[in-house]
């Protein structure tokens, strides 16, 4: 008998929340989903995997999902839960499982899950973390809301001011600008860029924190993606005129990356402007490109000026760290999200993040790997 317990009466604290029960063992599903029912939920089920993406299309509202972890289709549980957090990331999976095991249940949260329980089904449980399930999903579209509306009323006067820049720069003889207008321009093009790439690790940091990013892998060329993406940082004009950023490749010519593009090329700027902002005058931003036999991609990125104590190098990537350090040209400065956005965005791409110091130096490096999926 899959029901543990006396059912009772037992009102939904969360009234008429839309529950789906994937299970391919049809008794359990449609006993499940009558129960629930009788509970106060809006109760459905599904038995085959393939079903539940469009299943997703035509319920958008769906609030939790009760997911078998031991599908016996096409996909496990694993797979499909996946493919539901992209396809809807306010959804609230419940992984329901015959093993008991802590590790399970962490795996699944790790991907996405918003907990886990075992079987049989005990009703009692469910409602408690239903009802859990239930507020987390209004919190997340609140918080989206609320972070979109910021976005919004930033990015457009940002937006207007850009384009005056440039409706006055086209309204300029080009071959007659002076080094001053030309520097000015650079120089208001890459702060536009900074408090886009600042509003983008907000709003970032707060959905990687509800488990709403997931990675979407894509293949890519990783030497014209980085000469794209770093292509202000290494112009001339707009780059800070007494620091260098080197960029060097200890591998293929061609190399090709299946990885999030969009978080590869972000969490690149992210720590390359964290080391322009504490290098020292004069001096190189090194930054290196190398392939690992685990079919990993490995970026180191080096400057001299800074130095991080060594039990301070995992709290500047936590987002209330007040860890700061001094800088030769900048004085004292926060590491600020960037970093914080930065481990989110390497960790979601089966990656890691560290620091290496020489304090003789002094000088700091950030070294991050990420999986490559083509390999």
């Amino acid at each position: 008998m899959f029901l543990k317990g006396v059912i009772l009466p037992i009102a939904s604290p969360s009234g008429r929340s839309r529950v789906l029960i994937i299970d391919d063992e049809y008794l359990i599903a449609k006993g499940i989903s009558e129960l629930l029912q009788y509970l106060g939920f809006n109760a459905e089920f599904e038995q085959n995997p393939l079903r539940v993406e469009n299943y997703l299309t035509k319920n958008p509202d769906l609030d939790i999902i009760l997911l078998d972890i031991n599908l016996g289709h096409v996909m496990n549980g694993i797979e499909l839960l996946s493919l539901i957090k992209k396809k809807n990331s306010y959804v609230q999976v419940i992984m329901f499982t015959s093993e008991d095991k802590l590790e399970i249940g962490l795996e699944c949260m790790r991907r996405g899950a918003y907990d886990y329980m075992t079987k049989p089904f005990d009703e009692k449980i469910f409602i408690a973390k239903a009802t859990g399930a239930v507020e987390r999903k209004k919190n997340l579209q609140l918080n989206d809301l609320y972070l979109g509306i910021l976005f919004h009323d930033l990015k457009n006067p940002l937006q207007r001011i850009t384009g005056g820049i440039e409706l006055l720069r086209m309204s300029l003889p080009q071959d007659s600008l002076s080094d001053l207008q030309k520097i000015g321009f650079s120089q208001a093009e890459r702060a536009s860029d900074q408090i886009v790439m600042m509003i983008n690790n907000i709003v970032s940091v707060s959905k990687f924190e509800n488990g709403a990013v997931v990675a979407r892998n894509e293949p890519f060329i990783l030497q014209k993606m980085v000469e794209e993406t770093l292509a202000l940082f290494l112009d001339p004009v707009s780059a800070d005129a007494d620091i260098a950023v080197s960029i060097v490749y200890r591998c293929r010519s061609d190399l090709t990356i299946t990885a999030d593009k969009d978080m590869f090329g972000r969490v690149l700027v992210n720590i390359v402007s964290n080391a322009l902002r504490f290098a020292a005058d004069n001096s190189t931003v090194s930054v290196e490109f190398s392939e690992k036999d685990d079919g990993c991609v490995a970026v180191s990125v080096s400057n001299t000026g800074s130095f991080i104590e060594e039990s301070a190098r995992e709290a500047i990537f936590n987002k209330f760290s007040s860890v700061q350090i001094a800088a030769s040209r900048s004085g004292f400065k926060n590491f600020g999200l960037g970093l914080t956005f930065a481990k989110m965005a390497v960790e979601a791409m089966n990656g890691r993040i560290w620091i290496a110091c020489d304090e003789s130096v002094p000088s700091t490096t950030f070294h991050y790997t990420v999986k490559n999926f083509t390999s």
